[in-house]
């Protein structure tokens, strides 16, 4: 439990789940929220233009969103393996029949966690990506 833990610790920018996610060959899916946390800094922590009255373009800002999703799509560059398993199938699909499409799901999900000014997200993403 320690390892795993450990693992998914979000100190220093999710440091231990990079090293372990950098290790595992494809196909897998890895947890989207690490590489939009680091997309949202690119965005929002480096101009759009080096120098606007020349129209300079960062490059430099496209780059490192470019390599982050080049991350991604590494991942998907293998399919996976799979066989239909008809009993499978079925229970999924008569489960998600039972379903029901109901708002009050929504205010219960609001109730159980309450969404965050966006000043406190800021300084919790900072904070779990070892900014803080």
């Amino acid at each position: 439990l320690d390892e795993v833990e450990k693992t998914l610790d979000s100190g220093r920018n999710f440091k231990g789940y990079r090293q372990l996610l950098a290790t595992i060959a494809p196909p897998c899916i890895p947890f989207l929220g690490v590489y939009l946390t680091t997309l949202t800094f690119i965005q929002d922590g480096n101009k759009d233009m080096l120098n606007k009255e020349n129209n300079m373009i960062n490059f430099g800002k496209r780059q490192k969103a470019a390599e982050v999703i080049r991350e991604i799509k590494t991942y998907q560059s293998r399919p996976y393996n799979l066989t239909e398993l008809p009993n499978v199938q079925d229970l999924i699909q008569s489960s998600l029949a039972r379903v029901e499409n109901s708002p009050d799901f929504w205010e219960l999900s609001m109730q159980l966690e309450p969404r965050e000014r966006e000043d406190e997200k800021m300084a919790r993403l900072l904070q779990e990506s070892g900014f803080l």
